[in-house]
């Protein structure tokens, strides 16, 4: 992080300071549980990321935007990776290539079954081709590498069998495994930048968790991150870890991107694995939600409408491309938009919102339609009164430590 932007923080984180500080004393807390330290943290945090990206409203400008510079000046003021100290955990930097990772491409067909509910096909051509590039893209390049960190918490981090523990191979029979999808709304993020979280989920479950850093966009717009999820699971699978002991787990995109990955499990007909954990998931790209209004006052997210160039949905699909009625179309498709798709072979599945945060309305809508299915009692909603998205890093909150040890039951249930 350069020195102009570090200065540029530090003038935010006093300014808004000051002003948060005299409303928390002459109004009282914004939400009720809020206290000082909490609204001053969101008050910042909401600060730093509308002014990192234009706030537009609509496709006036589309012409003129310059994407890339946009992406590479969010991702330079984005959060540095965080540190692990040792009483936290470890971590070891593991890549997979994805050529030693067998995928058949006719897994890729256009799925053309409908069900009762009418729902359109997980797999539709558009997506069957684009996956079906991406893999011929992996056989005849170079060879890519998909990297990814391997975390194990202290408390089961063990001397004597450290050499094994950090190596993505199951350790005994029946060993689970946590593959883990960051958040950063497919443009930036990364696993070492959720270090700390992924160790505490590590703790709480006492699992080992294996983050995966997947593309992102607009360089690789959709289905490039879905690509790596699946050939990640696959690669799971290949190391010896059996499906029924592997929980699927993401954060807000991390979360829509475990989502998604368990709509093409079902597609494909790849083994399922036993569990699913998303946290402030997205999970209906094809919409703005009511939450994005009602909330916007209390989370420090500030996304856009989907009328704008920038909003998250736009740059994850199809970066530059202007609104239409068959972009919305397109964004739609279950593997796009999971809430509008089909639940009755997911797995058990935990999800945890903030009911503050402004993509409140993307839990509850996907557990309602998860409702539906024959088996309503393997979906769990959980939500967190007056919290914000991902408040599970706000680790010294009570809610936060009751919903990483709620996580931590959920994986061991598995």
């Amino acid at each position: 992080m350069a020195l102009a932007d570090i200065a540029y923080l530090a003038y935010v984180a006093l300014s808004v300071s000051v002003v948060s500080t005299i409303e928390y004393f002459w109004h009282g807390p914004r939400l009720p549980r809020w206290d000082l330290k909490f609204q001053l943290r969101r008050d910042i945090m909401h600060r730093i990321i509308c002014r990192m990206v234009p706030q537009l409203t609509d496709d006036s400008t589309i012409d003129s935007l310059d994407l890339p510079k946009i992406v590479h000046d969010m991702r330079a003021k984005a959060m540095p990776p965080a540190e692990l100290k040792p009483e936290d955990g470890v971590y070891q930097v593991i890549g997979i290539p994805v050529r030693d990772v067998p995928i058949d491409p006719r897994e890729f067909t256009v799925d053309e079954k409908s069900n009762n509910l009418g729902e359109i096909a997980v797999i539709d051509a558009g997506t069957s081709n684009k996956l079906g590039a991406l893999y011929e893209a992996d056989m005849r390049g170079p060879g890519r590498t998909i990297n990814c960190e391997l975390v194990v918490a202290s408390d089961i981090f063990s001397d004597k069998q450290h050499e094994a523990q950090l190596e993505c191979r199951p350790m005994h029979a029946g060993e689970k495994l946590i593959l883990y999808f960051h958040g950063g709304g497919y443009v930036i993020g990364s696993s070492a930048m959720y270090r700390q979280l992924i160790a505490h989920i590590s703790r709480e479950s006492s699992t080992r968790v294996l983050g995966v850093d997947y593309r992102l966009s607009p360089e690789h717009p959709f289905p490039a991150a879905l690509h790596d999820a699946y050939i990640a699971y696959l690669y799971v699978l290949q190391q010896g870890f059996d499906p029924s002991c592997v929980v699927v787990a993401g954060d807000s995109a991390g979360g829509h991107l475990a989502l998604s990955l368990t709509h093409l499990v079902q597609a494909t007909k790849a083994p399922m694995y036993g569990g699913l954990v998303v946290l402030s998931p997205i999970s209906d790209m094809a919409r703005d939600s009511d939450s994005c209004v009602r909330n916007r006052r209390f989370d420090y997210l500030a996304p856009q409408p989907l009328a704008s160039p920038l909003a998250t949905a736009r740059l994850f699909y199809a970066p530059g491309r202007r609104m239409s009625r068959g972009l919305i179309s397109e964004l739609s498709c279950p593997l796009v938009s999971p809430a509008r798709g089909q639940f009755t072979n997911f797995p058990r599945t935990l999800v945890q919102v903030g009911a503050s945060e402004v993509l409140a309305d993307d839990s509850t809508q996907l557990h309602a339609r998860m409702a539906q299915t024959k088996h309503p009692g393997s979906f769990v909603l959980e939500s967190y009164d007056d919290m914000l998205h991902v408040f599970h890093v706000f680790f010294d909150r009570p809610e936060s430590v009751q919903a990483l040890g709620s996580v931590g039951r959920f994986v061991k249930d598995v």
